[in-house]
């Protein structure tokens, strides 16, 4: 099996296991099917920060959304200009983070109204500044691949209730701010059904905020993990977002920039986690069936999705002489029985693939968004290299871990 144009087998042994390896082809394919789609296009580097991948963006017109000033930093550090970056951090500022962005003129998008009375606290106090803002509205509902991936309705902790707008003018006017952008985001992995619904009601309350100069639909844009079926068709969005560009220039008089932020749907299909198999292990279930594991050194303190939110990435092995097809459980080393990498609602399924042998390598794909941000040194694991894949080129762009590292800040 390649990447790109290099074989698997000779990733792994010029890097170890396990590995994260993003292809820079498919990385380029997603940026310029994205960027299609609206007049602004910013990445959510929440899915993954890697500064190679961040460069990539930078270099072909993509801005940023970061969801901490830790990430504005390192959007930075990556040669993103302050003009380039939104700073949507969800329900507060951290100490000095208001006073942080006043300083180095880093546009907020405010999530609650406690956020939007902070800010205005810190202007008043800080006399220097934007006076510019936006919030972050919650619609009233959701839609995501997972319960714990909805970011809308009730239930969710994200974005100012729709109902409260009122308040949110109130806060304006006390503080003497300026609502310059709304924005939404209602989940990661919605459809086109309910990005066109959400878009809708995004507009309806832009105008309620005569200042507007921006709004922000959010990401959300799903994307299909299994090879086997089609990827999901995204380029429907542009219509909806051209006609809700023009319904906001008949009521504004003018033209309002209109933003899209997609995360997963950047990153996730140019991403790989390379491992290796370990061994073999067996069980029987009450009526006697055999069941088969395949021990991998891939953890969920390296993908953690699958235990999380129960997700399905595709695997393959790569090896000489692999079995017949049968259906294999693929478990990690980690301590816990939820270290499982086929899984569904908590529970381990059995897929069919061909029987490896130890000393084969395990690939798992779909990584690229939420694999090695997500990671952890759970079980004192050390965090994993990452490796840039351009044509027949491999970069090391993320070193392995060691002991040292881990410890070097314990006193």
């Amino acid at each position: 099996m390649k990447i790109e144009k290099v074989e698997v087998q000779e990733i792994a042994r010029q890097f170890g296991t396990p590995v994260y390896v993003y292809s820079l082809e498919i990385l380029r394919q997603s940026i310029n099917e994205i960027k299609k789609l609206s007049p602004v296009t910013r990445y959510a580097m929440k899915a993954s920060s890697n500064v190679k991948i961040l460069q990539e963006m930078l270099a072909n017109g993509v801005k940023i959304d970061a969801v901490s000033v830790y990430e504005v930093q390192r959007a930075i550090r990556a040669g993103f200009k302050a003009e380039d970056i939104c700073f949507t951090s969800d329900v507060f500022f951290n100490a000095d983070d208001v006073n942080y962005c006043l300083d180095n003129n880093i546009y907020c998008n405010c999530g609650t109204l406690g956020m939007v009375e902070e800010y205005g606290q810190a202007f008043k106090k800080h006399g220097s500044g934007s006076a510019k803002i936006s919030i972050r509205i919650n619609p009233g509902e959701g839609a995501g691949h997972s319960k714990k991936t909805n970011t809308g309705g009730p239930y969710s902790k994200h974005g100012i209730w729709y109902q409260n707008l009122d308040e949110v003018k109130q806060l304006l006017k006390k503080y003497d701010l300026t609502l310059s952008g709304v924005h939404m985001h209602i989940g990661s992995g919605g459809d086109m059904e309910h990005l066109k619904r959400i878009t809708g009601k995004l507009v309806d309350f832009a105008k309620e905020f005569p200042d507007v100069e921006t709004i922000n639909f959010g990401g959300g844009l799903p994307y299909q993990y299994d090879p086997d079926q089609p990827q999901e068709d995204i380029s429907g969005y542009k219509s909806i977002i051209d006609e809700r560009a023009k319904v906001l220039k008949e009521h504004f008089g003018r033209d309002i920039v209109c933003e899209i932020e997609p995360g997963r749907r950047f990153v996730a299909g140019c991403g790989y986690l390379i491992g290796e198999v370990r061994s073999l292990n067996h069980t029987f279930d009450e009526e006697g069936k055999r069941i088969d594991y395949v021990l991998t050194n891939v953890g969920f303190c390296h993908l953690i999705r699958p235990m999380a939110y129960g997700s399905f990435h595709p695997i393959w092995f790569d090896g000489e002489n692999l079995g017949p097809e049968q259906d294999l459980i693929i478990a990690g080393p980690v301590c816990e029985s939820g270290d499982v990498l086929t899984q569904k609602d908590e529970e381990p399924v059995p897929r069919k693939l061909p029987m490896p042998k130890a000393g084969d390598c395990i690939v798992i794909g779909g990584a690229g968004a939420y694999g090695h941000v997500m990671s952890s040194n759970y079980n004192s694991q050390p965090l994993i290299p990452e490796v840039i894949v351009d044509g027949d080129q491999c970069t090391l762009t993320r070193k392995r871990q060691t002991l040292d590292d881990i410890m070097q800040s314990e006193v």
